[in-house]
This record gives structure tokens, C-alpha cells and sequence, in this order.
């Protein structure tokens, strides 16, 4: 079994680095490849923590995305399983999570749980929505993320995983309770404010919510972006209970099937890249 781990990062160089170490202690996984997004410090360096990691570097992008930067690690990918991560997602060492998490051949497993995020457990558990563990033919067949998202924070997890059950898969929850993945808790600011929706969410609130206090402010700009993401991929807000159906019965209902099917699984990615090898695990990628 051989996994290949990809990520997407802007300016969250001492999270990634936590993560890293993580993620390298495993055995199941064979390789590591960062998509450094236009960071203001380069981190290149990282790959001094292990052989496993390959980090792409793109330049001149002034604004955060996900599927972008993560179908151009997924480029590179040449294991039989493909997992993604955020940069801020740790890998238990007392808990393997390949050993807790088997991905039979019609199944993919998501981040997406139940965890209530006003409870304590939101801080380190429900911001893993974003994980993905799946084969990495089926990941390619549908095309990977959707690169027409990507302006606005969050969905587009969602949005491949109702792909992938559009495919044929089915989804399978991961016990968040057992903790094989945590996430490193962050504000929402920390959230929202790579991303090219920032400015112009910031200037609305500016005129109609100016009285809110910081904290709230980025929550508010949060719930916005994923109200937007939701109200352009409608489709996606039915995923969570075709999650919990799957779940609860093994399989999905003949309603659910003749729903997925009008849903078109690919995504023609919209980016073409000029790759070049710098060394052994570095590379620079320009956008063609």
C-alpha cells in the first residue's frame, strides 16, 4: 500500500511544519507534495524534514485557492492512494490512520462528520471537513477539484465528494472520535483572508455590519463564503445527508442513486502548467 499525501499553502509555514513531522512518521505514506501558493517566505527548506517531501513553488498568484494548487500537486501523484490535507491537519502517531481507515476499491472516506462545531470538539476536530482518502484512478477520472471554485473559503470538498458518489463511490465517515486526525485551531481570520473574496466581503460588511467586533467579523465573513460556494453549487447541500444515508444503511437508496446521476462527475480542469524539476524535491510550476 502506497499513499501520496498533497496540500495547498500560503503563508502557514509553522503550521505545515507541525504537520510535516507528522505526516513522515507513517509508512503508508510514500510522498508529500506542497503546493506553495505564492507564500511570502518560500518553503522550500522544509524539505530537509524528510526524502517524502516535494514541494512545488508558484509565483506571482496574490490570492489563496484550493483546487488550483492542489490538482497541481496531484499531477505529480503515481501511488495507488491519494490523501489530502489542509496544511493545518495533523496526523496522529498514536493512531495510524491508515490502519483505523481502509478504503475498499467502491469507497472513499472524506473529513465530512457530524461533530457539533459550537462544542468544545470543534476546535481540533471539525475543521478536518477537508480531508480526502480516496484511490487515486477515481481522483483523476473525475478530474479532481473543481478549478471554476476557488474565490470564496470552503465547498469545494463538498463538491468533489458529491462527484465522486456521482462516479459510483460511496462514502464512508471516518470516527472523528478516535482521533487519528486532529486540526491546529485557528481564528476565522486566519480562515478567509488569503482569498480574493476577502476585500469585497470586507467592504459589504464595512457598509452594513460595522458595529461587529473583530471576532465576529471573520466568523460573519466565513458563513458568507460558504452561503456564496453553496448558492452557486446547490448541489452540494444535499451531500451531507446522502453521508449520513450511506452511513446508516451501507448503501444509497434508488432516490439517491437516480440523483447523482444527473450529476456530471467530471471537472475539466481549466489549467494547464509548465512543471520544472529544480532538484530532486523541488520544483517550479508557470502557469501556461
Amino acid at each position: 500500500m502506497s499513499v501520496s499525501i498533497i496540500t495547498a499553502c500560503k503563508n502557514r509555514r509553522r503550521a505545515l511544519f507541525v504537520s510535516l513531522a507528522s505526516w513522515i512518521q507513517l509508512d503508508q505514506v510514500s510522498e508529500i507534495i506542497v503546493t506553495d501558493w505564492n507564500s511570502d517566505q518560500p518553503i522550500d527548506d522544509l524539505t530537509r524534514l524528510s526524502k517524502k517531501i516535494k514541494v512545488i513553488r508558484v509565483n506571482n498568484e496574490p490570492y489563496f485557492n484550493q483546487p488550483q494548487p492542489l490538482n497541481l500537486a496531484a499531477s505529480l501523484v503515481k501511488t495507488e492512494y491519494i490523501m489530502k490535507l489542509d496544511c493545518d491537519h495533523v496526523l496522529n502517531p498514536y493512531f495510524n490512520f491508515f490502519e483505523m481507515n481502509d478504503v475498499k476499491d467502491d469507497y472513499f472516506i472524506s473529513g465530512c462528520n457530524s461533530v457539533d462545531q459550537n462544542s468544545m470538539d470543534a476546535y481540533f476536530l471539525y475543521p478536518i471537513w477537508g480531508l480526502l482518502y480516496v484511490k487515486t484512478e477515481a481522483f483523476k477520472h473525475i478530474g479532481g477539484y473543481n478549478e471554476n471554485m476557488g474565490k470564496y473559503y470552503a465547498v469545494e470538498d463538498d463538491e468533489l465528494s458529491m462527484r465522486l458518489m456521482s462516479y459510483g463511490l460511496k462514502p464512508k465517515f471516518m470516527d472523528v472520535q478516535k482521533f487519528s486526525v486532529l486540526h491546529l485551531p485557528h481564528t476565522d481570520k486566519d480562515r478567509v483572508q488569503n482569498f480574493e473574496s476577502f476585500e469585497s466581503i470586507s467592504q459589504l460588511l464595512n457598509e452594513n455590519k460595522k458595529d461587529l467586533p473583530e471576532h465576529k467579523r471573520y466568523t460573519y465573513m466565513t458563513q458568507l463564503c460558504k452561503n456564496k460556494n453553496h448558492k452557486e453549487h446547490p448541489s452540494v447541500t444535499k451531500m451531507i445527508d446522502l453521508f449520513t444515508e450511506c452511513s446508516e444503511t451501507g448503501e444509497l437508496s434508488v432516490k439517491s442513486l437516480e440523483y447523482l446521476v444527473g450529476i456530471e462527475c467530471y471537472s475539466e480542469p481549466i489549467y494547464k502548467w509548465n512543471l520544472r524539476q529544480l532538484n530532486d524535491q523541488v520544483y517550479e510550476a508557470v502557469k501556461l
